[in-house]
């Protein structure tokens, strides 16, 4: 732990988590608007929505980021599960409205 972090009071640390919550935010938004491009272009292009090699992919990924960050990999195994499978199906609820 980082002399800062020791020295700072709960409020302090609740308002940093609040910030970092804000960006997580800003960062699943942008995210999906990606997914929103990427419809479109399976749409086109007559991909399924669930590619299960890319969600594998994606899922291993998050958790070799985490070591890196030193983050728990279960933890981000959990979160981008859960993540990914909600997008999939907005993927496929969306594909499937516009056939």
């Amino acid at each position: 732990m980082n002399s800062t972090v020791k020295k700072a009071s709960i409020v302090d640390l609740r308002q940093d988590i609040d910030l970092v919550d804000e960006k997580l935010i800003k960062l699943l938004a942008e995210r999906q608007r990606l997914v929103e491009a990427i419809i479109t272009v399976k749409h086109a292009e007559g991909i399924p929505a669930r590619v299960p090699a890319r969600v594998d992919y994606v899922i291993d990924r998050a958790r070799v980021l985490a070591r890196a960050h030193h983050l728990d990999p279960a933890l981000a195994e959990s979160i981008w599960t859960e993540m990914v499978e909600w997008f999939v199906a907005h993927e496929e609820r969306t594909l499937g409205m516009k056939k």
